[in-house]
């Protein structure tokens, strides 16, 4: 049997039902399993990239037909991610080894060499069972201000304007420039980027940071947000954006997650290092620093006046933290409605088999909430869907959107509780 018929075997096996308990058995059957642990390292390891997206991959080519180099699945993905370039001399190898395949077997690799294969399983739940051979990109979140204001009394802080943007980690290593998405998905084409830092004196550091519009005019911080990711999320180049960057450390400490830098430390390096002006990245300007903390109200006004999202504030003695914390918060205001329960979806990974949103009807488009659930609610509810269909919840929501065809929707929806004193629909 070949390689790429264990792994198919084994991702109809996984995929066969949807627990996490049953999920978590199939793991431990191939726990010996040579091949399904290459396999698996590859598909979840976030630093491993072969530069060919979906559309790369069925692509039209003018090269003459060549010969396939590859014996098997994984000489296929060693080529690709020594070179992820996605140059057309590289496509054409892996269409040529496509061609070699069966329909099923084809199918499979393309998703495989694409990385856009669904297990239904988390990184952690591999790294259990399989002795954490998946190295994980992790970065620090922010806990929410409002949640518990105490904790920034009598410390002393830094506070930023909340950017809003794409959160965006840029690697240099050993003069290569890589840029992440948060939860260690690739930026592709930010070449823009990417040959300013190679030109850049410094080597083997790392930047946390926000991407947004190189110039955004007189745009609303919505429309803001609405062309930067137009922008990040085409193929091919990508131009007219920048970093607007708030973190900094050298790259030993972000690989190892062992950082015991101070905030105001990290924040000193930061401003020093990039105290000449690039174009395509620039340090996020200090709003206060100090221990004052009725200034946070008076700022998250005065920001928000000017069509801003909200704040950030750092505590000046925080080590950055590879989670969520409370040495990093964000202080926002947001917008409240009530609307009547039309629907249901089925959650995803941890929540499989229970409720993943409510679907609730707003201007006559459909809009999904599944942040704010508690996991006893999202039993109850899915258990029990036609006692909760047309009751009206308790909303919290950023702003409203709207896309191309001209649908409203809403930005960040959080379910807060039922309204049972609202009628039922």
């Amino acid at each position: 049997m070949s390689d790429l018929q264990q792994i198919n075997e084994f991702v109809k096996e996984i995929n066969k039902e949807n627990g996490r308990n049953y999920k978590i058995e199939v793991l431990k059957k191939y726990q010996s399993n040579d091949i399904i642990r290459k396999f698996l390292y590859f598909l979840f390891n976030p630093f491993l990239k072969t530069g060919i997206s979906d559309k790369k991959i069925d692509m039209m080519l003018e090269e003459a037909f060549v010969c396939s180099e590859f014996f098997n699945i994984f000489d296929c993905i060693n080529y690709v991610c020594a070179y992820n370039t996605g140059r057309n001399e590289d496509i054409a190898k892996v269409q040529s080894y496509l061609k070699e395949l069966n329909e099923e077997e084809r199918t499979l690799a393309k998703k495989i060499i694409t990385k856009n294969l669904q297990l239904g399983v988390e990184t952690k739940t591999i790294n259990k069972i399989f002795n954490n051979m998946i190295p994980t990109f992790d970065v620090q979140l922010a806990n929410k201000y409002f949640d518990n204001p105490g904790i920034v009394e009598g410390q002393e802080f830094y506070v930023t304007t909340k950017i809003d943007g794409g959160r965006i980690i840029l690697i240099k290593e050993n003069g290569n420039v890589t840029c992440y998405t948060r939860a260690g998905q690739l930026y592709e084409g930010l070449v823009d980027i990417e040959n300013e830092i190679k030109n850049f004196w410094l080597d083997n550091f790392v930047l946390d940071g926000e991407i947004t519009l190189l110039d955004k005019g007189n745009l609303t911080s919505k429309d803001q947000y609405k062309q930067t990711m137009k922008i990040t999320r085409k193929d091919g180049e990508k131009h007219g954006v920048k970093i607007l960057a708030f973190d900094f450390m050298m790259l030993p400490y972000f690989k190892d997650k062992t950082s015991f830098i101070p905030y105001y430390r990290r924040r000193e390096n930061l401003e020093k290092i990039f105290k000449d002006k690039l174009t395509y990245v620039e340090v996020l300007p200090v709003l206060y620093h100090g221990y004052d903390t009725h200034v946070i109200t008076k700022l998250l006004d005065e920001v928000t006046k000017n069509g801003e999202e909200g704040l950030m504030i750092n505590l000046a003695n925080s080590p950055y933290k590879f989670e969520r914390c409370d040495g990093l918060l964000k202080v926002k205001k947001m917008q409240d409605i009530d609307l009547p329960i039309i629907g249901f979806e089925e959650g995803r990974n941890k929540h499989a088999n229970t409720l993943g949103a409510f679907l609730v009807k707003y201007k006559d488009n459909i809009v999904k909430v599944g942040s704010g659930i508690s996991d006893d609610i999202r039993k109850e509810v899915w258990n029990n869907q036609d006692k909760y269909l047309g009751i009206t919840i308790e909303i919290q929501y950023f702003e409203e959107t709207e896309n191309d065809k001209g649908e409203k929707s809403l930005r960040f929806p959080v379910f807060i509780d039922f309204r049972y004193d609202k009628p039922t629909f």
